[in-house]
């Protein structure tokens, strides 16, 4: 089932799952908040709550907004490598994130991609940002790949494809600035630490 954004922004709404294209891979989204929400998601992937899942922001100041004592290397990164395939873990005050976190924070991510970021904005919560695939299987890719895994019951949004690329490369970022690379994907850790350094 194709969808335009708006009509996947009412679903999200709605509590429902939806895959979107990225500049990575097609990623499933829910509403970050929604407790329904995200057991439908572990459940669509077969994942254990227990792991961590990335939210979706427009843009650095989406960010910002969500996370107010955004370290400054985080900001840095975020103008450096944004929008693109980055994915910055911060520590978050309050509730809002608890059931999406890690030990290092919550995940954010800012697509390249023209519809994930017009989705991003179209939604009035945060979106989850987790690569579509069943868990240990390698993400969907295509429309077609998304029909095959999850059947043709799955709303997916209508848009350019997904760019292809290796996942995300995700990167915590302490209170201090000090950064941890957990997992090195489309962006060099090298070429983080070069923009750093700069």
């Amino acid at each position: 089932m194709i969808l335009d954004v708006e009509a996947a922004a009412q679903r999200l709404a709605a509590g429902e799952v939806v895959a979107y294209p990225t500049e990575t891979v097609y990623g499933l989204g829910v509403d970050a908040g929604s407790n329904a929400a995200l057991a439908r998601l572990y459940q669509l992937k077969g994942r254990e709550p227990a792991r961590a899942l990335s939210v979706l922001v427009p843009d650095l100041a989406g960010l910002e907004r969500l996370v107010p004592q955004l370290p400054d290397v985080a900001k840095k990164l975020g103008r450096c490598f944004w929008p693109g395939p980055l994915t910055l873990v911060v520590a978050v005050a309050g509730e809002e994130f608890s059931l999406v976190s890690s030990a290092y924070g919550v995940g954010f991510r800012c697509s390249a991609h023209p519809t994930a970021q017009a989705l991003a904005r179209a939604s009035e919560r945060p979106v989850i940002a987790t690569s579509c695939n069943r868990s240990g299987a390698a993400p969907c890719r295509n429309p077609e790949q998304i029909q095959q895994a999850f059947g043709s019951e799955l709303p997916i949004v209508s848009g350019e494809p997904a760019g292809g690329l290796e996942p995300s490369t995700v990167v915590a970022v302490a209170s201090s600035g000090r950064t941890l690379l957990l997992r090195e994907g489309s962006i060099p850790y090298t070429r983080l630490l070069e923009e750093l350094a700069a």
